[in-house]
This record gives C-alpha cells, sequence and structure tokens, in this order.
C-alpha cells in the first residue's frame, strides 16, 4: 500500500515538471514594469490609443469600486491555454480606462478588446482568476442614466474571442436558424439569413450590404459546408442559447437590432431580440459569424 502511494505521488511530480519544463517563455515573460508593457505595445504597433499606467483615470463613481477592489492594471496568464504567457492590460485612453488582452500566439500577437466601451459600461473592471478572465462591470439600463448593479461574468477563449464561461453545454438538435438585422440611423446592413439542418442557406439582402467591393440586393441561395454548420450549432449549444434573455437592449439610441429565431428539438422555438446587438459576448460572437457568411459563401440568385 505505501509503495502504491509512493508510486503515485513519483507520478504526480514527473507530470508536474515535465508540464513546468514545457512551459515556453516568451516576450511576455520579460515585461516587469509599466515602461517595459508600454515599450512593448508601441514596438508591436498594438494599441496607440492606450497609455500603461499604475493610475487609472477613472471617474469618481468608478474610483471607489476599483479601490475596494484592490484593483491591478496588468496580469499576465496563459488564457487561450497554448503554453504561451499572454497580458491583460488596462491602460488610460482620452474615454477612459480600458482593457485589452494580448494573446501570444506563437508566431504573432493577437489583441483582443476586453471592456465593451463607456456608452453601455460606464465602470468596467477586469482581472484574472484560474486562467480565466474574471470581469466586473456596470451597465447603463436606459438613456436617462440608470445603472445595473455590479455584475460579475467569467470569460474564456473559446470560439477564437472571450465569451461567458458554460461548464454544462447543451447538445440542442438545431433544425433552422433565422437571423434578421434591422436598418440603422445611418449605414448599417439589412438583411436576414434563414438556415436549415440540411446546410441550405438563404439570404435576403435588403439595404447597404456591401461586401467583398459588391453590392447585393434580392434573395441569394447556397449551401454552408459541414464546418461552418458546425461551428453554428457548436456556438448555439455551448452559449445556451435557450435560456438566454428574450430581450436586450442598449441605452443608447441609433442602432440596429438583431433578431435570432433557433428552432430546435421537437419544434421548440427561442426568439431573441437585441437592440445594439450587445446582448452577450456569446450572441457577439454568433453575430459576427452570420454577419460574415454574406461573404465567405458562394452566393445563386
Amino acid at each position: 500500500m505505501i509503495l502504491k502511494v509512493l508510486l503515485i505521488i513519483f507520478f504526480l511530480s514527473s507530470v508536474s515538471v515535465f508540464s513546468q519544463n514545457h512551459k515556453k517563455t516568451n516576450r511576455i515573460d520579460s515585461l516587469q514594469t509599466v515602461e517595459d508593457i508600454q515599450k512593448f505595445i508601441e514596438e508591436k504597433n498594438i494599441d496607440y490609443t492606450i497609455t500603461v499606467s499604475d493610475k487609472l483615470q477613472y471617474s469618481d463613481q468608478c474610483r471607489s469600486i476599483s479601490d475596494s477592489l484592490n484593483f491591478r492594471p496588468w496580469i499576465k496568464e496563459d488564457f487561450d491555454q497554448n503554453g504561451l504567457t499572454d497580458l491583460l492590460l488596462t491602460g488610460n485612453t482620452k474615454d477612459g480606462p480600458k482593457t485589452i488582452c494580448i494573446l501570444d500566439m506563437g508566431n504573432e500577437f493577437n489583441t483582443k478588446k476586453i471592456t465593451r466601451g463607456t456608452l453601455y459600461e460606464p465602470c468596467a473592471f477586469v482581472t484574472a482568476k484560474d486562467g480565466k478572465i474574471e470581469y466586473k462591470s456596470e451597465k447603463f439600463l436606459s438613456r436617462n442614466g440608470y445603472f445595473s448593479s455590479l455584475q460579475t461574468d467569467y470569460l474564456i477563449y473559446k470560439f477564437g474571442e472571450f465569451i461567458e464561461e458554460n461548464r454544462n453545454p447543451k447538445r440542442d438538435n438545431i433544425l433552422e436558424i433565422e437571423f434578421d438585422a434591422s436598418p440603422c440611423y445611418g449605414r448599417c446592413a439589412s438583411f436576414t439569413l434563414k438556415i436549415v439542418s440540411n446546410r441550405d442557406i438563404e439570404w435576403l439582402a435588403k439595404r447597404d450590404n456591401h461586401v467583398n467591393f459588391h453590392d447585393y440586393s434580392g434573395t441569394y441561395k447556397s449551401n454552408l459546408s459541414q464546418e461552418q454548420y458546425k461551428e453554428l450549432t457548436e456556438i448555439l449549444n455551448y452559449i445556451d442559447f435557450e435560456n438566454l434573455d428574450e430581450n436586450y437592449s442598449v441605452g443608447y439610441t441609433d442602432s440596429a437590432t438583431g433578431t435570432l429565431k433557433v428552432t430546435y428539438n421537437n419544434l421548440k422555438t427561442k426568439k431573441i431580440s437585441d437592440y445594439g446587438m450587445m446582448g452577450t459576448r456569446g450572441l457577439q460572437k454568433l453575430y459576427k459569424i452570420l454577419f460574415d457568411l454574406r461573404g465567405s459563401v458562394e452566393w445563386k440568385k
């Protein structure tokens, strides 16, 4: 029995040493000061709008929350789990503090915007916990300046973006996806997409559908690849669309509305109306894929 326990301890120790030896060092590992980070982001042309500082220029309302959270402006962590250290950085801009995550992809640095803008969130504080991003924010609830209490989301890097973590994704049988993008005050693409489970797709281009240097108008049809359809269904299942709110809205005007309707399982339906298309980060990723399909599919009219 004692020998068995010793063998288990030896095995676990060996795995730990192996993992540590195979963690690669990179440029981000060498960054130790504010000056190091500022020089790094300037050299790599990462984000010219950010000024790195230990003192962030929060409003009075946000500063009191920041002080209570013992907030740190930069953190190193391997968020995409590729063995290379990434940098979660909050810096000052002319519009207030902004957070980005600089991912070392091996052959290049990829920057992801984490905060969502002061028009949407007057206060946001970003830190790391257990290899995930811990995102605390207050959101505007209306144009009259009412805002929510402090909310916390845990974000992971998945599908090429940081989205809300779901520890128990579902496996619903997706039968049909319908998405409608409304016009806005200005130039916003207005269109409807319908996708069925045999991967047939129909695109009704209404207004301002300028894609790949070509203007589209009218009805077009095509067929998605297995990979394209799989990506859509995997994202829908991961974000647990069935339990999302039916209505989302930003607190400002002149935005477009995204309307998503999913038919699934035994002809159940879920409909989500999202004014401003900021409902959740998972929904935003789905919207981007749907918008991009207009330019990545070979259409026939």
